[in-house]
């Protein structure tokens, strides 16, 4: 119905005289099929002529349907009721009929007017929908393909920096400053690294949110290249997939980055072999994210290995997510106690 009225737009343009003579033809025809099927008596007598004055309501405007019901009610009084071949009403019945009958024709007119300019409306209102979604979409692309390359940028510009900061460390005569400065570049090129994940697994709406599955999986066949090399030591993810916003993403990134270089840093001394594995689930209202190995542990009272820096980094990464990290051994009381780093931090944060 609501295709039918809208393509209607083409005859309700057309020229008066047009559809006041189409108007009338349908009300002819309705006359003559009336005469047809019941004959000139007088019962119901306005019966065929509420369809010609539905289609000149339809078809055309308000003004054709108007005319349609007060032609059919002429027409009605005119042929079928008493006295015949005369518009007199006597009879205050009749007149009560002829009555209803105007009234209904002239409101159904009125009323499939009011749906016309509705539906009009209605559509006028879509296509500037359309129109607005169009443009946001383009918006939104033009914001991805903005976001991409200030994603480059600063991944260029991060692995710049590192390789500035190798090269002054390869120079340094002091041993402090030397291994200072190489940790620095270290962090910087994750830093990068996880930039560049962003970018690759970033949603291709424009939007600034990363699929936490592909992300992960990918940051660790990183790490696995870079760090793993030639070492009996397996990293294994499993991740379930959600979209993170961007910032948060990065700040998982890094403690991943973190906690994953420690274990292969301490874990597994003189060649062990060994597996680390990386976790991300959803729990309720919160994602919970897990570093753990099977690696020696953490001794009670023992010297912490290490500055204790990358624990420390996890620690103010983790209260940024809203979360705390805890660190315990995964198999108490055997040769190989391991360590888990876990973090719980609200999904909607």
């Amino acid at each position: 119905m609501e295709r039918l009225f809208l393509k209607m737009a083409v005859t309700r343009a057309m020229p008066v005289w047009i559809r006041y003579l189409a108007a009338t033809l349908l009300v002819a025809g309705s006359l003559l099929l009336r005469l047809l099927l019941l004959g000139p008596g007088p019962e119901m007598p306005f019966l065929m002529f509420m369809p010609a004055i539905m289609a000149s309501g339809i078809v055309f405007d308000r003004g054709a349907g108007i005319y349609a019901s007060l032609l059919s009610t002429a027409l009605g009084v005119w042929f079928f009721l008493p006295p015949s071949r005369s518009l007199v009403i006597t009879e205050a019945t009749v007149l009560l009929e002829v009555a209803v009958f105007l009234g209904i024709a002239l409101f159904t007119a009125a009323l499939l007017e009011a749906m016309h300019r509705a539906l009009a409306s209605l559509a006028a209102e879509r296509a500037g929908l359309d129109q607005a979604n169009d443009q946001l979409r383009e918006t939104l692309a033009q914001s991805g393909t903005l976001l991409s390359e200030a994603v480059h940028r600063a991944r260029n510009d991060l692995q710049r920096l590192a390789a500035t900061l190798r090269l002054q460390a390869g120079a340094s005569a002091d041993v402090t400053a030397r291994e200072a400065l190489q940790v620095a570049s270290d962090r910087i090129a994750a830093l990068a690294r996880i930039n560049g994940r962003l970018d690759r697994h970033r949603e291709e709406d424009g939007r600034a949110q990363v699929e936490s599955r592909g992300f992960l999986e990918g940051l660790i066949a990183d790490l696995d290249d870079l760090a793993v090399d030639m070492r009996p030591i397996v990293l294994t993810v499993r991740a379930e997939s959600a979209m993170l916003p961007m910032a948060k993403a990065v700040a998982i990134g890094l403690i991943v980055n973190e906690l994953v270089g420690n274990s292969l840093k301490y874990a597994f001394p003189e060649e062990m072999d060994g597996l680390v594995e990386v976790i991300f689930q959803r729990e309720g209202e919160t994602f919970l994210l897990a570093v753990q190995d099977n690696g020696i542990g953490l001794t009670a009272g023992a010297a912490p290995q290490g500055s204790g820096l990358g624990t420390r980094i996890g620690r103010a990464l983790a209260g940024q997510l809203g979360g705390r990290l805890e660190l315990e051994q995964v198999a108490p009381g055997t040769e190989r106690p391991g360590l888990r780093g876990s973090i719980r931090f609200p999904a909607a944060r």
